[in-house]
C-alpha cells in the first residue's frame, strides 16, 4: 500500500514540476524582448485555474490518507507492522499536504504578477 501512495505523490510532484515549467516558458524573458506573440490572458488564466484544481485535489486526497493513518494509528492494538504502515502514511500525508501548499503559494505569485 506504501509503494502505490508514494507513486501517486511522485505523479503528484512531477505533474506539479511539469505545470510550473510549462507557465514559466510562457513567461520567458527572451520572447518579452522579442516581442513575440505572448499567449492570451485567457489561456494563462485556463493553466493557472487547472493548476489550482490539480493542487486541491492533492490537498484533499493528503487529507483522506491523514485521517487513514490516525485511523490505524488508533487502530494498531501494539501490532509493530500496523504502527509502522500508519507512520509512512502520515509521513507521506504530511509531504502532500506541504506541496499542495507550497504549488498553491507558487500559483497564487504567479496570478499576482501577471
Amino acid at each position: 500500500m506504501t509503494k502505490i501512495n508514494k507513486k501517486y505523490y511522485l505523479g503528484g510532484f512531477c505533474w506539479l514540476v511539469y505545470g510550473q515549467m510549462a507557465l514559466a516558458e510562457f513567461q520567458s524573458v527572451s520572447q518579452k524582448e522579442a516581442g513575440a506573440d505572448l499567449p492570451s490572458a485567457n489561456t494563462l488564466n485556463s493553466i493557472l485555474h487547472f493548476t489550482s484544481v490539480g493542487l486541491a485535489l492533492v490537498f484533499i486526497l493528503s487529507l483522506l490518507i491523514l485521517i487513514a493513518s490516525g485511523v490505524h494509528f488508533v487502530s494498531a492494538g501494539g501490532d509493530e507492522n500496523v504502527l509502522d504502515t500508519a507512520h509512512s502514511l502520515w509521513r507521506l500525508a504530511t509531504l502532500g499536504l506541504v506541496l499542495a501548499l507550497i504549488g498553491y503559494i507558487i500559483v497564487n505569485l504567479i496570478k499576482f504578477f501577471i
